[in-house]
């Protein structure tokens, strides 16, 4: 699960920048950079949207599974 976190991070990021890129790319009249940046933005995008799909799949199929039963010896603590 902690490279499905750290992939959410990459992901969060690089949506930022790309959004703030695009942002600045507007505000100069940069229409080559907007262009880019909004492309990558709807990438970045739908790959949050599926990893999230896929944690929430994974999530789901760990709660299902069921917990081996552990006996403990008599006396032990």
């Amino acid at each position: 699960m902690s490279k499905y976190f750290i992939f959410n991070l990459l992901l969060t990021f690089a949506i930022v920048f790309l959004g703030y890129s695009g942002f600045l790319a507007y505000q100069a009249g940069n229409q080559l950079i907007l262009f880019i940046a909004l492309a990558l933005l709807v990438v970045m995008v739908y790959l949050k949207t599926v990893l999230l799909k896929v944690v929430k799949k994974e999530a789901k199929k760990r709660a299902e599974t069921p917990k081996p039963i552990v006996k403990h010896k008599k006396g032990a603590k």
